[in-house]
């Protein structure tokens, strides 16, 4: 590999939310237009500032691309974390992380021991979870990303282990 390569999330669009967050943002706007002492009213602003945190948020996900992994010659950066260097790799293995009622597959990263990596503050929450701090997730990515990152790390890092 000479080059990066980056995945992305690739998420279901949730239509059904956006167009009721359309809705009702549309229609305490018209409320507010034709009553305007409604502008004033605390709860009014709100309800208008949670449907438009909320729209932007649909925009966040739906529409912006969110990577996955960025991987290079000299490591691999999980979502927003930073560059975990391919010798501090000692294996890898497939897991399932429990998410709202659902099991999650996941390739986890296993770090050697005394490796000099500064993790973030989301890493040092879930390091000892089921999510651990270097998890890639092959959920909400596409088929071809899957295989593609499972047959990077395992040419990378060596075989996957199977989960205990």
């Amino acid at each position: 590999m000479t080059q990066t390569q980056t995945f992305y999330y690739h998420f279901q669009k949730n239509w059904f939310w956006l167009l009721s967050n359309l809705l009702m943002l549309v229609l305490l706007v018209s409320c507010a237009l034709r009553h305007p002492a409604l502008w004033l009213w605390p709860q009014m602003q709100i309800l208008l500032g949670l449907f438009t945190l909320t729209l932007l948020m649909w925009g966040y996900k739906y529409l912006l691309k969110i990577p996955v992994a960025v991987i290079s010659n000299e490591g691999i950066k999980i979502d927003h974390s930073r560059l975990l260097p391919w010798q501090d790799i000692a294996a890898a293995e497939y897991r399932t992380a429990r998410c709202c009622f659902r099991r999650l597959p996941l390739i986890v990263l296993l770090p050697r021991p005394g490796i000099k990596y500064r993790y973030n503050f989301i890493q040092r929450h879930i390091i000892d979870s089921d999510f651990t701090a270097f998890s890639l997730p092959l959920y909400h990515i596409t088929a071809e990303d899957a295989a593609a990152l499972t047959q990077i790390i395992t040419k990378r890092v060596g075989k996957i282990r199977p989960e205990k």
